[in-house]
């Protein structure tokens, strides 16, 4: 194995590294063996965006066809086109496991190494609430955005979360939303994926009464400042 691609092999091992552990210590989130959400973080030079983008749209391709890939699609950040995530959702964590010993993986890793800011920056989440998969618009609103807790309040995630998909899942303009739970590694980061018909029905999700009262139940338990970021798919 080349040192290369032990870069993308070695954070997916980290990532799954603590299932049996972090299972048997974290009792309120169980880590499941059912579909498995990857998000790959790619930063690379701004003056080699476009060099990555190929790269990665390669990736996306080649990956579509591997055994167990449900979906994988590709995102660029908007106002950041040098920054990128891949959404991959796998059968089972140990299809999403050996999928780091691919050839998409190595010849990515390959053609990244020159370009990028910093090594792969791989996750690994299950379900905690989500619409099924789907193929992304080209036109719709997307949203990624990381939210974690400090201290015991998993559990008080969980219950804003909660609320929060119940009133949001019928909205108008809503075409997909994912809850997903970094675990076992990280049992506290939960990563949402919203896709909005457009930005209309996106404001108006933002401004009702349980959108504002889930960004202010969680304010006192973030451990780090909530991040959200919007993004377009890359056809």
């Amino acid at each position: 194995m080349t040192a290369m691609k032990s870069k993308l092999c070695a954070a997916l091992v980290v990532a799954f590294a603590m299932t049996v552990p972090a299972a048997a210590q974290n009792n309120a989130v169980p880590v499941i063996d059912g579909p498995t959400y990857l998000f790959n973080y790619v930063e690379v030079l701004p003056s080699a965006a476009a060099q990555a983008l190929s790269a990665l749209k390669d990736y996306r391709n080649a990956a579509r066809k591997e055994a167990g890939a449900i979906r994988i699609d590709l995102y660029q950040e908007k106002g950041q086109p040098q920054r990128f995530v891949v959404e991959e959702i796998w059968q089972n964590r140990s299809v999403a496991k050996a999928h780091g010993d691919s050839a998409a993986s190595t010849a990515l890793v390959q053609t990244l190494k020159p370009i990028e800011l910093g090594p792969p920056d791989v996750r690994v989440h299950q379900i905690h609430m989500a619409t099924p998969p789907k193929a992304p618009n080209s036109n719709d609103s997307i949203l990624i955005t990381h939210v974690d807790v400090a201290g015991n309040n998993t559990l008080n995630l969980i219950k804003q979360l909660n609320l929060l998909w119940d009133a949001s899942r019928n909205e108008n303009g809503m075409v997909r939303y994912e809850i997903l739970d970094e675990v076992p590694l990280h049992s506290n980061h939960f990563r949402i994926v919203e896709e909005w018909a457009n930005p209309a029905a996106l404001e108006a999700h933002d401004r009702a009464p349980q959108s504002r009262a889930y960004r202010e139940a969680i304010l006192p338990m973030l451990g780090t400042p909530y991040d959200q970021r919007f993004y377009t798919v890359v056809n």
